[in-house]
């Protein structure tokens, strides 16, 4: 029985829409799309584009911005939970 190296890359995303976007950007891009909703709503219209402009830009920089070859939306996660998780702080004597 012969046996095959299957190569695969654990660091990228597979593309499947297009060859350029995968299905976590495209969920993303969907959930962007989705913010223009809130022209339904009977607020202002500045408020109304506030909102949808500062919505439509986090999930845009969820869906394409790498930092240190982690993207923004686990990077957002991890800093939300490590604000709003409970610290322990321990004290040591030393020098005795």
């Amino acid at each position: 029985m012969r046996i095959f190296k299957v190569p695969f890359d654990l660091k990228r995303e597979e593309k499947i829409f297009g060859g350029y976007l995968s299905l976590r950007q495209v969920i993303y891009l969907m959930l962007s799309a989705s913010s223009l909703s809130f022209l339904a709503t009977p607020l202002p219209i500045p408020i109304k584009i506030i909102i949808i402009s500062v919505v439509s830009i986090f999930f845009i920089l969820c869906a394409f911005l790498k930092i240190n070859e982690q993207y923004f939306d686990k990077l957002f996660f991890y800093a939300f939970k490590y604000v709003f998780r409970k610290k322990i702080y321990l004290y040591e004597r030393c020098g005795k």
